[in-house]
């Protein structure tokens, strides 16, 4: 029935049993559950306002020079551009 509502967007059979296990053993909610491990910290406030400064500073900056002024990664510069600003 979800194949013939869905189509190609629907789950896998296998993630459908999956799902439905998880909510027998008492999951509430579709949210990502906590994860062990470091937290991001190269994405925190302090970089995101770094990063809103060099901006409003310059627009032209390229990520490769906001990296070596900052003293992130790229990745983490991408995702503030892209997700915080």
């Amino acid at each position: 029935m979800l194949q013939k509502t869905f189509g190609d967007n629907c789950l896998s059979r296998a993630s459908i049993f999956d799902w439905c296990k998880l909510f027998k053993e008492s999951r509430e909610r579709v949210d990502d559950e906590p994860r062990p491990g470091r937290p991001a910290t190269s994405t925190d406030d302090q970089y995101v306002n770094k990063m809103t400064e060099l901006v409003l500073e310059n627009r032209r900056l390229t990520v490769r020079d906001r990296t070596g002024t900052v003293g992130i990664s790229e990745g983490a510069v991408k995702t503030i551009l892209k997700d915080h600003l």
